[in-house]
Protein backbone atom coordinates (compact mmCIF):
# COMPACT_ATOMS: atom_id res chain seq x y z
CA UNK A 1 0.00 0.00 0.00
CA UNK A 2 2.91 2.33 0.65
CA UNK A 3 3.74 1.90 -2.80
CA UNK A 4 0.28 3.70 -4.58
CA UNK A 5 1.01 6.34 -2.19
CA UNK A 6 4.11 7.16 -3.40
CA UNK A 7 2.64 6.28 -6.80
CA UNK A 8 -0.05 9.01 -6.10
CA UNK A 9 1.87 11.73 -4.19
CA UNK A 10 4.35 11.93 -7.73
CA UNK A 11 1.23 11.93 -10.04
CA UNK A 12 -0.12 14.55 -8.26
CA UNK A 13 3.66 16.81 -8.23
CA UNK A 14 3.71 15.84 -12.07
CA UNK A 15 0.25 17.25 -12.55
CA UNK A 16 0.88 20.25 -10.33
CA UNK A 17 4.65 20.37 -12.59
CA UNK A 18 2.90 20.34 -15.62
CA UNK A 19 -0.28 22.95 -14.51
CA UNK A 20 2.90 25.43 -13.49
CA UNK A 21 3.08 27.38 -16.73
CA UNK A 22 -0.68 27.80 -17.31
CA UNK A 23 -0.28 29.25 -13.83
CA UNK A 24 2.42 31.61 -14.85
CA UNK A 25 1.07 32.34 -18.18
CA UNK A 26 -2.70 33.67 -16.46
CA UNK A 27 -0.72 35.58 -14.27
CA UNK A 28 1.43 37.54 -17.00
CA UNK A 29 -1.61 38.18 -18.75
CA UNK A 30 -3.51 39.28 -15.82
CA UNK A 31 -0.44 41.56 -14.65
CA UNK A 32 0.07 42.90 -18.62
CA UNK A 33 -3.58 42.58 -20.38
CA UNK A 34 -1.48 44.51 -23.35
CA UNK A 35 0.03 41.62 -24.33
CA UNK A 36 -2.87 39.20 -25.77
CA UNK A 37 -2.64 41.47 -28.77
CA UNK A 38 1.05 40.40 -29.80
CA UNK A 39 0.41 36.70 -27.91
CA UNK A 40 -2.88 36.37 -30.59
CA UNK A 41 -0.99 37.50 -33.40
CA UNK A 42 2.16 35.28 -32.95
CA UNK A 43 -0.14 32.51 -32.53
CA UNK A 44 -2.19 33.58 -35.78
CA UNK A 45 0.35 34.14 -38.55
CA UNK A 46 1.87 30.57 -38.61
CA UNK A 47 -1.54 29.26 -38.75
CA UNK A 48 -2.86 31.28 -41.25
CA UNK A 49 0.44 30.64 -43.67
CA UNK A 50 -0.32 26.88 -42.73
CA UNK A 51 -3.52 27.48 -44.47
CA UNK A 52 -2.22 29.14 -47.33
CA UNK A 53 0.73 26.67 -48.24
CA UNK A 54 -1.93 24.01 -47.09
CA UNK A 55 -4.29 25.26 -50.06
CA UNK A 56 -1.68 25.55 -52.82
CA UNK A 57 -0.13 22.42 -52.26
CA UNK A 58 -3.73 20.93 -52.75
CA UNK A 59 -4.31 23.23 -55.63
CA UNK A 60 -1.41 22.28 -57.04
CA UNK A 61 -2.43 18.76 -57.28
CA UNK A 62 -5.83 19.26 -58.41
CA UNK A 63 -3.81 21.27 -61.74
CA UNK A 64 -1.15 18.56 -61.71
CA UNK A 65 -3.83 16.10 -61.60
CA UNK A 66 -6.22 17.36 -64.86
CA UNK A 67 -3.00 17.97 -67.03
CA UNK A 68 -2.08 14.21 -66.37
CA UNK A 69 -5.82 13.43 -67.06
CA UNK A 70 -5.16 15.89 -70.17
CA UNK A 71 -1.96 14.14 -71.32
CA UNK A 72 -3.36 10.53 -71.26
CA UNK A 73 -6.71 11.75 -73.11
CA UNK A 74 -4.50 12.85 -75.64
CA UNK A 75 -2.49 9.86 -76.18
CA UNK A 76 -5.45 7.62 -76.39
CA UNK A 77 -7.05 10.35 -79.05
CA UNK A 78 -3.82 9.73 -81.28
CA UNK A 79 -3.45 6.18 -80.87
CA UNK A 80 -6.90 5.42 -82.40
CA UNK A 81 -7.35 5.00 -85.79
CA UNK A 82 -9.12 7.81 -87.97
CA UNK A 83 -8.67 10.16 -84.94
CA UNK A 84 -5.21 11.39 -85.15
CA UNK A 85 -4.17 14.81 -86.04
CA UNK A 86 -6.03 15.17 -89.19
CA UNK A 87 -9.63 14.31 -88.03
CA UNK A 88 -12.82 15.37 -89.38
CA UNK A 89 -11.01 16.29 -92.54
CA UNK A 90 -13.03 13.13 -94.63
CA UNK A 91 -15.90 11.23 -93.91
CA UNK A 92 -16.75 8.38 -95.27
CA UNK A 93 -15.11 6.34 -97.74
CA UNK A 94 -12.70 7.69 -100.32
CA UNK A 95 -14.15 7.96 -103.79
CA UNK A 96 -12.54 5.78 -106.33
CA UNK A 97 -9.47 6.90 -108.24
CA UNK A 98 -10.17 7.01 -111.65
CA UNK A 99 -8.00 5.63 -114.58
CA UNK A 100 -6.37 7.95 -117.29
CA UNK A 101 -7.20 4.99 -120.08
CA UNK A 102 -10.88 5.83 -119.38
CA UNK A 103 -11.03 9.21 -120.16
CA UNK A 104 -8.59 9.03 -123.08
CA UNK A 105 -9.84 11.10 -126.36
CA UNK A 106 -10.50 9.13 -129.43
CA UNK A 107 -7.71 9.94 -131.55
CA UNK A 108 -7.93 11.48 -135.50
Amino acid sequence: MHMFKDTKALVNKLADTASEPLHTFDNTIKENPDLVVPLAVIHVVPIALMIIGTTQVILAHQKLKAEKERTKQAKLRAMMPHHGPHCGRHHGPKPPMKLMAHHELPTE
